[in-house]
C-alpha cells in the first residue's frame, strides 16, 4: 500500500481542526470589513475633476461643503427670494455650520466715499419689480456670480453651506444626511425643486448602491455556479462539498485582506468574487481528476493520484494568474496597484487552501460520503472530443491563418481605444450624484476647472497696470475662443472693483488707469478678506491666476485647448513673467499616460513572465511560444471590442487585459501539461490530444463557464466600470475557451490522423 506524502491527506482531521481555529478568527475579522466608498477614490484617477475639487476645497479651508440647488422659474421673484432665505436660515441652524452662501446670504462691494462697503445681494424688505429685475441682471451677468451662484438662464441657484462636523463614520454621515434631508423636504414644492450634493452623501450613495447590487449579483452568480457544477459532476455530494469549501474560503478572504492592510473599495470589490471563482476553477480540476481515478483504490491512494495529476499544472496556473495580477502593481494609479497586490496575496491564499486545509476537508468529506460517489467514465466524452480534435486538425491551416489574422484588426483599432478618464462615468446614469454633476456641467458652466499661473519676478508684482492689461488681454483671448464657459482672473477682479468705484453698470470690465486707485482696491480687498482674492492670486501677490472653466470634454480636446491659451499667453506677457499651465496639462496627460503605461507594461510583464514560467514547466521554448501566441487571441478580441464600443480605459477596465491573459492561459497550462504526459506514455500527437480533452475537457469547460458566469453576473452592477469589466472579461473567457478546445489543438496536432 502506497502512503501519501501529503500530511493533509494522511492526517486530514488534525489539519482541518487546526485550520478551523484560525478560520474562526479570520471570519470574525471579515465581519468588521466594510466598503470604503470615499468619493476621493473615484477622483484620484481623474485629475481634472480632482484638481477642481481640491481647488474648491482649499477656498473652503477643507471644511465639509454642502451644495443645494434650487430650480424654479420663480427664482427672481418675491416668493423666490423668500424661499431661498428660508432654506438658508434653516440650514444655518444646523450643528457645526460655519457659513452659508446664497443669493440672500451673500454680499457685494459698493463704493462709500473713498472706501467700500459690503452690502447684501438681495436687500431685506420689500423690493420693487425694477429692483428685482436689476438683481436678476446682476446675477446672470456678473462674472463672479454667473454660473457660480446662479445659472446663466436664471432658473437655478446654488446654496453653499460649509461645516466643521465629525463625519468620520457611516452612522454619522447617515445621521447628517437624514437631518439635512428632513430640513430640505419642508421646502420641496412643485414650484421649487430642491436637490443636494455633498461628499459624505456621495459616500453613502456608493456604499448603498454596492450593497443593493451585491444582493442581485451573489444569487445570480450562485445559481449560475450551481447549474454549471451540477451539469459537470452530476453529484449532490460533490456540489455540497464544493460549496462548503467555497463558503469557508470566501468567509476568510476579506479578513485576510483586512489584516494585510487592504480595504474594500468600489475599485476592488470585484476581487473577492473573482478570487472565489478562481478557487472554483482549482476545485473543478481537483474533482474532475478525482472522478477519473480507480474506484477500487482507497481514498488516500485516489487523492494521491489526483495530486500527481493536478498539483503541478495547478501550481503553474496559479503562478501565471498571480503574475497577471502582480503586473498591475506597477501602475501609478493606486486603485489598480492595490488591486494587483491584494490579488497576488489572494491567489497565494487560494492555492494554499486548495492544497492544504481545503484538501483535508475534501478528504474528510469524501470519506464520509464514499458509498455515494462514482467514478466517471470517459466514454461519454470520447465521441465528442474525438470529433472536436478531428475537426480542429482537418481545418488546421484555416484555423492557424484565422488565429494570426485576428491581430490585423486589433493592431488597426488599438489607437482608437477610449483613453479618456472621467470620474462622472464611474457612476450609474441613474445616480443622484451623477445627475447633479451633469446638471452643474450642462447648466452651471461646467465641472472642469484648470489654472494657468502668471508669475512675476517680485512680491506684489501682479499689482502693476501693465501686467494687469496683459493678463486681461490673455483672458479676452481665452473668452473669444468660445470654448470656455467662464474665465476668471486677478485682472477681471480689479476690473470689477473699478466698475464699482466708477458706478459703471454697463457690465464691460475696464481696469483702473491710476496706480493709486489700484492700490486702494488691493487694500480694500485685503481688509474685507474678499474670498476671490485668494482664489485668483497667491498671498505674496507675486503670482496671479487665470482660471478657465469648461464643460466636460475629452481629455485630448481639453489639453489642446489649454496649450493654445498657454502659447498665446507666452507671446503676450512681458519677459519677466513666467507663464505655466504645466500643472493642469501634466495632471491630465499623466493620468491618461498612466493608464496606457499600466496596460502596456502589465501586459508586457505578464507575457514575459508567463513565457518564462511555461518554458521552465515544459522545458520547451516552442511550446511556450505556441501557448503565448494562441493566448494573445483573446487580448486581440478585447482590443477590437474595446475600440468598437468605446469602452473607457479607466482604473477598473484597464485590468481586463492582464487578467484575461493570465487567467485564460490556465487552461492552456493544464491542456499542454497533460498532453505531454500522454505523449510520454507512448501516444502520438493526435491521440494524446483526444485523450487529454477526454480528461481535461470537462474541467476546462466547467471552469470557463464558471468564469463566464461570474463575469456576466457583474452586468447587474450599477457601477459602469465594473459592468464593462464584466462583459469584456466574459468575451475574453469565451475566446480563451475556443482557444483551448479548438485553436491550440490545431497548433499541437498533426495534419494526418493516425
Amino acid at each position: 500500500m502506497i502512503i501519501s506524502r501529503s500530511p493533509f491527506i494522511r492526517f486530514p482531521g488534525i489539519f482541518f481542526a487546526i485550520f478551523l481555529l484560525v478560520a474562526g478568527g479570520l471570519i470574525w475579522q471579515s465581519s468588521k470589513v466594510s466598503i470604503d466608498a470615499d468619493p476621493m477614490n473615484l477622483l484620484e484617477s481623474d485629475p481634472r475633476h480632482l484638481k477642481t475639487y481640491e481647488r474648491i476645497s482649499s477656498f473652503l479651508n477643507d471644511d465639509t461643503a454642502l451644495i443645494i440647488s434650487i430650480e424654479s422659474d420663480l427664482i427672481f421673484t418675491k416668493s423666490g427670494f423668500e424661499h431661498i432665505r428660508n432654506i438658508s436660515n434653516a440650514i444655518n441652524l444646523q450643528d457645526g455650520i460655519v457659513d452659508v452662501k446664497s443669493l440672500t446670504h451673500s454680499y457685494k462691494p459698493v463704493r462709500k466715499g473713498l472706501s467700500f462697503n459690503m452690502e447684501p445681494f438681495v436687500p431685506n424688505g420689500k423690493l420693487t419689480k425694477k429692483q428685482i429685475s436689476e438683481i436678476r441682471e446682476f446675477s446672470i451677468n456678473h462674472p463672479l456670480v454667473r454660473n457660480i451662484m446662479v445659472s446663466s438662464d436664471g432658473k437655478i441657484t446654488l446654496i453653499t453651506a460649509t461645516y466643521k462636523r465629525d463625519l468620520s463614520t457611516s452612522d454619522l454621515r447617515r445621521a447628517f444626511q437624514r437631518e439635512t434631508e428632513d430640513i430640505l423636504n419642508q421646502f420641496q414644492t412643485p414650484t421649487f425643486e430642491v436637490k443636494i450634493i455633498a461628499l459624505p452623501f456621495i459616500a453613502e450613495e456608493l456604499s448603498g448602491a454596492f450593497i443593493h447590487d451585491i444582493k442581485y449579483v451573489l444569487p445570480t452568480t450562485g445559481l449560475c455556479i450551481l447549474f454549471i457544477v451540477g451539469l459537470t459532476f452530476r453529484s449532490i455530494s460533490y456540489m455540497v462539498l464544493l460549496l462548503i469549501s467555497e463558503v469557508i474560503l470566501t468567509g476568510t478572504l476579506p479578513g485576510i485582506l483586512y489584516l494585510t492592510g487592504f480595504s474594500l473599495t468600489p475599485h476592488n470589490i470585484l476581487l473577492l468574487p473573482l478570487l472565489s471563482t478562481i478557487y472554483l476553477t482549482l476545485l473543478a480540476h481537483q474533482l474532475t481528476a478525482l472522478q477519473n481515478t480507480d474506484s477500487t483504490l482507497d481514498w488516500d491512494q485516489r487523492f494521491d493520484l489526483m495530486l500527481k495529476t493536478v498539483f503541478r499544472p495547478c501550481l503553474f496556473a496559479a503562478i501565471t494568474t498571480a503574475i497577471g495580477l502582480g503586473s498591475l502593481a506597477i501602475c501609478e494609479v493606486s486603485q489598480v496597484r492595490n488591486f494587483g497586490l491584494a490579488g497576488m496575496i489572494g491567489i497565494g491564499i487560494i492555492f494554499a487552501w486548495a492544497f492544504g486545509p481545503g484538501l483535508s476537508f475534501l478528504r474528510l468529506g469524501f470519506g464520509f460520503w464514499a458509498p455515494s460517489l462514482k467514478t466517471k467514465s470517459n466514454n461519454q466524452n470520447k465521441s465528442l472530443f474525438t470529433l472536436l480534435i478531428k475537426s480542429a486538425i482537418k481545418y488546421r491551416w484555416i484555423t492557424i491563418a484565422f488565429a494570426f489574422l485576428i491581430f490585423v484588426p486589433a493592431l488597426i483599432t488599438v489607437n482608437k481605444l477610449n483613453i479618456d478618464i472621467r470620474a462622472i462615468q464611474f457612476l450609474s446614469i441613474e445616480s443622484h450624484t451623477r445627475k447633479m454633476a451633469e446638471m452643474i456641467d450642462s447648466r452651471m458652466g461646467g465641472i472642469n476647472v484648470v489654472q494657468i499661473d502668471f508669475q512675476t519676478d517680485k512680491s506684489g508684482g501682479i499689482n502693476q497696470l501693465q501686467f494687469l492689461n496683459k493678463l486681461q488681454e490673455v483672458q479676452n483671448f481665452a473668452r473669444d475662443t468660445k470654448k470656455f464657459s467662464s474665465t476668471y482672473s486677478y485682472s477681471s477682479l480689479m476690473g470689477i472693483m473699478n466698475n464699482v468705484w466708477n458706478g459703471d453698470q454697463s457690465g464691460k470690465l475696464t481696469l483702473p488707469t491710476s496706480p493709486l486707485t489700484l492700490k486702494i482696491f488691493v487694500l480694500a480687498l485685503k481688509a474685507t478678506n474678499y474670498p476671490f482674492l485668494e482664489a485668483l492670486s497667491d498671498k505674496s501677490q507675486k503670482t496671479a491666476y487665470l482660471i478657465l472653466r469648461t464643460t466636460d470634454m475629452p481629455s485630448k480636446d481639453f489639453v489642446t485647448l489649454l496649450k493654445s491659451i498657454e502659447t498665446k499667453a507666452s507671446k503676450i506677457m512681458p519677459e519677466n513673467v513666467t507663464v505655466s499651465a504645466q500643472a493642469g496639462l501634466h495632471t491630465v496627460l499623466q493620468a491618461d499616460q498612466d493608464i496606457v503605461d499600466a496596460q502596456l507594461e502589465s501586459l508586457g510583464i505578464t507575457l514575459a513572465a508567463i513565457f518564462a514560467v511555461m518554458a521552465i514547466l515544459w522545458r520547451s521554448f516552442k511550446l511556450a511560444t505556441i501557448a503565448l501566441l494562441t493566448s494573445l487571441g483573446p487580448i486581440a478580441i478585447l482590443t477590437i471590442l474595446g475600440s468598437l464600443y468605446q469602452v473607457p480605459l479607466n482604473s477598473v477596465s484597464v485590468m481586463v487585459g492582464a487578467l484575461a491573459l493570465s487567467i485564460g492561459i490556465d487552461d492552456t497550462v493544464h491542456l499542454i501539461t497533460h498532453w505531454l504526459s500522454m505523449k510520454r506514455n507512448g501516444a502520438n500527437e493526435n491521440d494524446a490530444l483526444t485523450k487529454t480533452l477526454e480528461v481535461k475537457g470537462p474541467a476546462i469547460v466547467c471552469t470557463s463557464l464558471i468564469l463566464i458566469g461570474f463575469s456576466l453576473s457583474l452586468l447587474w452592477m450599477s457601477f459602469p466600470p465594473v459592468a464593462h469589466f464584466g462583459w469584456l472579461s466574459a468575451a475574453a473567457y469565451i475566446a480563451a475557451l475556443v482557444n483551448a478546445l479548438w485553436i491550440l489543438p490545431s497548433f499541437l496536432g498533426k495534419k494526418r490522423l493516425s
